[in-house]
């Protein structure tokens, strides 16, 4: 995919991002374990907005039909295989494993409680995303950050679908991730697993996934005005959820 998109516009939202506090709040265990407890429904939300974005440009089902953009079909159909099936954690028992299921792994490996997500999860699949949200369990900060997420789904529109995804995940993760790795107080040997979660992904974000979705989203507004404007507000406010939630686990974890 050729081309670029400009989102110079967002950079102070992403410079709050990368230097927000909750990042050097994680000195201890029970701390890593508390942050863990809420971000894993911002990692399982993802999922279902890159399946939505796959389910646009790269629809199941028989009769198959050639349509839509080869190169926007290869970008997404890669990204979802490397977060259902990525390469797992060397020396374990699987060779593969989904970024989500690496994430509760690791959480199970430093005693973080996984009922909450656990019973979320269970209650999405027997009574839809609304049974899911209202569970008393899921933390107030998720449960507002997921409803933003379903919210830019729930539009249809593929350009703001792809600017949630692209500028609001793909394209901050990886300083994100690095200022958590830089700040936090756990070692490798204390969390390995979730070490290799936050290495993994922010290599994949940085060397492919990242440039790739900025070239998806050039081609989706193609110099259309509207469709840059709402790409971009789409992002600014995906940003400014994130914001919001990392100020929630923030406050959680040091009592504020």
């Amino acid at each position: 995919m050729s081309g670029a998109f400009d989102s110079s516009s967002l950079e102070p939202l992403r410079a709050k991002l990368v230097g927000h506090p909750v990042f050097r709040s994680v000195t201890t265990l029970p701390r890593l374990r508390l942050f863990m407890e809420y971000h894993v429904y911002p990692v399982w939300d993802f999922m279902s907005l890159l399946k939505s974005l796959q389910q646009t440009f790269a629809p199941h089902g028989s009769p198959w039909l050639p349509d839509g953009d080869d190169d926007i079909r290869r970008f997404v159909n890669e990204i979802v295989t490397e977060e259902e099936s990525d390469l797992a954690l060397p020396g374990g028992d699987a060779e593969y494993i989904s970024h989500f299921n690496m994430y509760r792994q690791s959480m199970s490996e430093i005693g973080a409680d996984l009922g909450g997500i656990n019973d979320f999860i269970n209650c999405v699949a027997a009574d839809g995303l609304a049974g899911g949200l209202a569970k008393r369990e899921v933390p107030e900060p998720a449960r507002r950050f997921m409803q933003s997420t379903f919210d830019v789904i729930a539009s249809g529109e593929p350009h703001r679908m792809a600017a949630a995804f692209a500028l609001g995940r793909e394209d901050i993760v990886p300083g994100m991730f690095k200022a958590l790795l830089a700040q936090m107080k756990i070692t490798e040997a204390d969390a390995p697993t979730f070490h290799y979660y936050l290495t993994r992904h922010t290599h994949l974000d940085e060397e492919s996934h990242g440039p790739m979705a900025l070239r998806m989203l050039a081609r989706l507004c193609d110099g259309d005005a509207r469709r840059e404007e709402e790409t971009l507000a789409t992002a600014a406010a995906a940003l400014q959820a994130r914001i919001d939630f990392w100020d929630g686990v923030n406050d959680a974890i040091s009592g504020g």
